[in-house]
C-alpha cells in the first residue's frame, strides 16, 4: 500500500542496486561531458552552442502541458471578466475611485432583461413571433 501512495505522489522506490561506480565502467565516453568551453575556438563553441540550443528547445516542447496550460488560463481569464461584468457589486468596493458607481450597469440590466425574459412565457406579440414574419406584423399594428 504505501507504494501504491509512493507511485501517486510520485516517488520512485528506492534502487537496492549499489551505487554506479564511474572508474570501473567498461563503455567509456569518446567525449568528456561537459566539454571545457574555454578550449573551444569560437567557432567551434558556436556550434556547440547551436546544437544543444536546439536540442534543448526540441525536449522543452511539450502539446499536451501547454494545451491544457492554454485552457486552464483563458478559462481564469474568462471567469474573471464574466464574474467583474456580471456579478462584483462595484459599489461597495472600497477600491472604486468613483465610491456608489456601477460601471457596468447598463450592460448588467441588459443581460439579466434577457435572462429573465428567457425563462418567463410571454403573451405579447413581440415575444410570440419571431423573425421577419415577427417584424412585418408589428410594423402593420403599428401603421394602422
Amino acid at each position: 500500500m504505501l507504494q501504491f501512495f509512493q507511485r501517486l505522489i510520485g516517488r520512485p522506490p528506492r534502487s537496492q542496486l549499489p551505487p554506479f561506480d564511474f572508474a570501473r565502467n567498461r563503455f567509456h565516453a569518446k567525449k568528456t561531458w561537459p566539454p571545457n568551453l574555454r578550449e573551444l575556438t569560437d567557432k567551434q563553441n558556436f556550434r556547440f552552442e547551436r546544437k544543444f540550443k536546439r536540442r534543448l528547445r526540441l525536449k522543452s516542447i511539450r502539446p499536451q502541458w501547454q494545451k491544457w496550460t492554454k485552457i486552464v488560463q483563458w478559462s481564469m481569464i474568462s471567469f474573471v471578466v464574466v464574474y467583474g461584468v456580471l456579478f462584483h457589486d462595484y459599489a461597495k468596493d472600497p477600491m472604486n475611485p468613483r465610491p456608489g458607481e456601477q460601471p457596468f450597469k447598463g450592460l448588467r440590466e441588459w443581460m439579466w432583461g434577457l435572462w429573465g425574459g428567457f425563462w418567463t412565457h410571454t403573451t405579447s406579440p413581440e415575444g410570440t413571433l419571431g423573425g421577419a414574419e415577427g417584424r412585418e406584423e408589428r410594423k402593420g399594428a403599428k401603421t394602422r
